[in-house]
């Protein structure tokens, strides 16, 4: 797991720095952990290389829910937790979807079992997998990688987050392999992951870096999925 903590506090931070490494040898688990005092100085760096990020909600200047929001518009895999003092503050975590949140001071038993329900998610988003076959014989790829896939000249391109695999097959039979309600056309020959999705904007589906033509055919369904997907929150 990579996880980040946004803390202005340092002794607050500390203690979570230290409730990690507690976590990590009794859980024989592989923990990497980093540290940002203040908004600017993570959102900065902040490229969706982590698994899990901790933000404390009251902040000087921008608080943790802004810093959550703007986030989202970006990734929407990424697993968040907030800290605070005030749980009514931490209630509306459901607008970006946060796992959870824990109430400050934090109890490692608190803690442990955030993390517990993190480290399943994190699994249970990897054990999701299909195969495909290609030139090469075949190849396994995780579900969860997986931005959208399309189709040229009757082969199949699976872009995921980091390359481009090409495989023999008919779309709609490999969407059928996938998990329901995960995937939505945006055009005849575009199947997209809607949790790969940062927004739709007039004709066009928004991933990160990059955008994808939304056929008025489509568009429709497209937005009915992707509001279920997401609860039905804003998205149609």
């Amino acid at each position: 797991m990579r996880a980040a903590i946004l803390e202005d506090d340092p002794s607050a931070a500390q203690r979570v720095v230290q409730y990690f490494e507690r976590y990590a040898q009794e859980k024989k688990q592989t923990i990497q952990t980093s540290y940002f005092q203040t908004p600017g100085s993570f959102l900065a760096e902040y490229k969706s290389q982590y698994d899990l990020i901790l933000l404390d909600i009251q902040m000087p200047g921008m608080n943790g829910m802004r810093v959550a929001e703007m986030i989202r518009n970006t990734d929407e895999k990424v697993l968040m937790v907030f800290i605070t003092r005030l749980s009514q503050y931490a209630i509306e975590g459901y607008k970006v979807r946060a796992l959870d949140y824990i109430l400050k001071p934090v109890s490692y038993f608190d803690f442990s079992y955030m993390l517990d329900r993190a480290f399943q998610q994190l699994q249970s988003q990897e054990r999701l997998s299909i195969v495909v076959n290609n030139k090469w014989g075949s190849s396994r790829i995780l579900v969860s990688s997986i931005r959208y896939i399309e189709v040229q000249n009757h082969k199949l391109f699976i872009h995921t987050a980091e390359e481009t695999i090409e495989a023999w097959g008919a779309l709609t039979a490999l969407e059928n392999e996938l998990p329901p309600g995960m995937f939505s056309r945006v055009n005849a020959g575009v199947s997209v992951n809607l949790n790969a999705v940062v927004s739709v904007t007039g004709e066009s589906v928004v991933l990160t870096g990059e955008t994808i033509p939304l056929s008025r055919r489509k568009k429709k369904d497209f937005c009915e999925n992707l509001a279920r997907y997401f609860g039905g929150k804003g998205y149609v």
